[in-house]
């Protein structure tokens, strides 16, 4: 065999592989038009929706700070509640026991001074 035949085998070698990588790219790029993609965009909200979404958590958080503190007020107002009924049963027995010293403390009839 002679270089000019081996080069001309590696040359004719060369070309049916250089075809076949170009039928095979050309398939390649056929399928590739051929597929549909499909692309979904989630929908943006506009300005006025964000800012009605932020007022909405705004007051929802200070409704529940309100509750919280009226529930804190409740509580703080049954316990003064228990402590005036408390000062009003010992001011009643005060009373009761006072009631009960009196007649022993009147003195008698005074005297005239003659």
């Amino acid at each position: 065999m002679s270089k000019k035949s081996v080069i001309a085998g590696l040359a004719v070698m060369l070309a049916v592989v250089g075809v076949f990588a170009g039928l095979t790219a050309t398939g390649r790029a056929a399928d590739r038009t051929s597929r549909q993609y499909e692309v979904t965009v989630e929908p943006q909200k506009s300005d006025t929706v964000r800012m009605i979404e932020a007022y909405e958590r705004l007051s929802d958080q200070y409704l529940k700070l309100v509750q919280q503190n009226l529930i804190q007020m409740a509580a703080a107002d049954r316990d003064i509640l228990d402590k005036l009924n408390a000062i009003d049963k010992k001011l009643d027995d005060l009373s009761a026991r006072l009631a009960r010293l009196e007649p022993a403390a009147k003195p008698a009839d005074p005297q005239p001074n003659d």
